[in-house]
């Protein structure tokens, strides 16, 4: 069933209505009537099932009905990625919200390739959008955050639980047993080339753990996803 993104401030007494681009979407694109049943969440952890009452291109109103089940990992996944081209980072961003990342981090490392700073006040809604549908298509009631970029020695010196994906690392099954279960940790993946040397030897004097991926060499995006889908299927 198809589920649409209507923010907390938006449903009040037992009734909702949807924003304009949401309302465009479920009257035109989804062609739903008055009467038909949907999904509602929050991007705040809640679900709902409702009931559309009325339909025009500008506002869409309707019940909610019964709160619906919201799973969340109990481990909170912050990614932090190098930044790579647009159709990588987009494919980074909707696959891995699918996968249950909790926050996208963006890093700035020796080999970036690709400048996010001067340009992400203009990028940034477009990627919100991305993250966005990937929620609304995967059922999840709580969108995750996508944080402007960051040094990586500036997050490393942070501190926190970190582990980085690395050809040199304990298969996930190990590695994961030595992470924390149910808190907060920090998933570094590389740029093309992987992290410097300097950079991995700093990781590891900041008490950061390292998972290797498999045999064969891996695509950003590719990396990202199954770095994340790894951890979390192990640490719940």
């Amino acid at each position: 069933m198809p589920q649409y993104y209507i923010p907390a401030e938006n449903m009040r007494g037992g009734e909702f209505f949807a924003g304009p681009d949401e309302s465009n979407h479920i009257a035109r694109a989804a062609r739903a009537r008055a009467g038909d049943e949907i999904e509602i969440f929050d991007g705040k952890g809640g679900r709902w099932s409702a009931v559309i009452k009325s339909v025009t291109q500008d506002m869409v109103t309707g019940s909610v009905k019964e709160k619906l089940p919201s799973p969340e990992y109990a481990t909170k996944l912050t990614l932090c990625f190098a930044v790579v081209a647009r159709p990588a980072l987009e494919s980074i961003l909707e696959h891995c919200t699918e996968a249950g990342v909790e926050t996208f981090q963006p890093v700035m490392a020796s080999r970036v390739q690709f400048d996010l700073f001067s340009d992400w006040e203009r990028r940034s809604p477009r990627l919100n959008q991305i993250i966005l549908s990937a929620a609304k298509q995967c059922g999840r009631g709580r969108l995750p955050e996508l944080r402007r970029p960051e040094k990586l020695d500036d997050l490393l010196a942070a501190g926190g639980a970190h582990v980085f994906a690395s050809a040199d690392g304990l298969p996930p099954g190990e590695a994961a047993e030595a992470l924390p279960r149910g808190g907060a940790l920090n998933l570094f993946v590389g740029p093309e080339g992987g992290f410097t040397r300097g950079e991995s030897d700093f990781a590891r004097s900041s008490g950061a753990k390292f998972m290797n991926l498999g045999l064969y060499t891996l695509r950003a995006e590719t990396a990202c996803l199954a770095a994340a889908s790894a951890l979390l299927t192990r640490l719940g």
